[in-house]
């Protein structure tokens, strides 16, 4: 086990030091994730999420025939396990005792938090970046030109774009949303409300979504057409954009257990204190082709 000694934290043990420079660090921002993920919390090692098959389209009935009755159905289940994920440190008491500027501390209150941020991050940022190749409960990627139905096997929703950020790609997946199905082939409502993308196109989203010249309209008055909101990420990949409908969860946070934090004091051999912190959650896809359409440039598809 790595111990942190005096000499690794030599240059803060003695007055002269005018500053640490993580005492000059501000405090981490506001999480990125929670813009673009559903918080779930869990009671146990693993939750299951279904979805339920719409019921068959209305239909005339004349008089004095039978109605037709359906039924209720599950399409299809999703199961999230939750993980723990953990870090911490070990200091001897010499060196904990004899610093001057609070190293310690710090690392132990700020530092070991921002590294389970972050960690938070990366996980949410990874399954969004995953949906051209991790495969849904449909039996294709969460991002995918065929999506099958349950019960019309002639009809398929498409929530895949191939091509580079621009306003064609981003026209054509704002119409998807006008074409999709529900397992009986019927219509289904739904609406895009946000775009996520990472912060590398906030120009050029912004000239493009706030222009008054689009070339979809033919006048120089203002833009009448609804706007997107736009959500940046500095976490995602700069290869795919994503178009939300906010109203249908789809990436979540699932929570089992808040942040903890432990700390243990050796006083009987090293005299070495540990300080640690964990939870346990699982971030993850449960929506298999509904609620998003993916813009992915050739060379991430699966």
């Amino acid at each position: 086990m790595t111990i942190t000694t005096r000499a690794d934290i030599a240059r803060a043990m003695y007055i002269g030091t005018r500053e640490v420079f993580m005492r000059n660090l501000k405090r981490q921002p506001e999480e990125q994730w929670k813009s673009y993920a559903t918080i779930k919390n869990s009671d146990k090692m693993e939750e299951k999420y279904d979805s339920v098959g719409n019921l068959k389209p209305a239909e005339i009935k004349p008089e004095g025939e039978k109605l037709t009755y359906g039924k209720i159905e599950q399409a299809y289940e999703t199961i999230v396990r939750n993980e723990t994920v953990a870090n911490g440190f070990s200091v001897t008491m010499e060196a904990q005792e004899d610093e001057q500027w609070g190293v310690v501390p710090e690392v132990k209150v700020n530092e070991l938090i921002r590294t389970m941020i972050s960690k938070r991050e990366h996980a949410v940022a990874e399954v969004w970046d995953s949906v051209t190749t991790s495969i849904g409960a449909d039996g294709v990627p969460y991002a995918s030109h065929n999506h099958p139905l349950l019960n019309d096997p002639t009809k398929f929703n498409d929530n895949l774009v191939v091509g580079e950020f621009n306003i064609e790609t981003y026209e054509e997946a704002v119409k998807r949303f006008n074409h999709w199905y529900n397992h009986y082939g019927d219509k289904f409502f739904t609406t895009p409300s946000a775009l996520l993308l990472h912060r590398d196109y906030q120009t050029y989203a912004l000239a493009m979504l706030e222009s008054q010249l689009r070339p979809f309209e033919q006048s120089n008055t203002k833009n009448t057409i609804p706007q997107l909101k736009l959500i940046f990420s500095t976490y995602i990949s700069n290869k795919l954009v994503h178009v939300l409908d906010e109203s249908i969860d789809s990436a979540i946070f699932q929570r089992r257990k808040g942040l903890t934090d432990e700390y243990d004091y050796d006083k009987r051999e090293t005299f070495n204190w540990y300080y640690n912190v964990h939870e346990r959650y699982k971030a993850a896809m449960i929506n298999p082709g509904f609620g998003f359409v993916t813009i992915a440039q050739e060379d991430v598809l699966g």
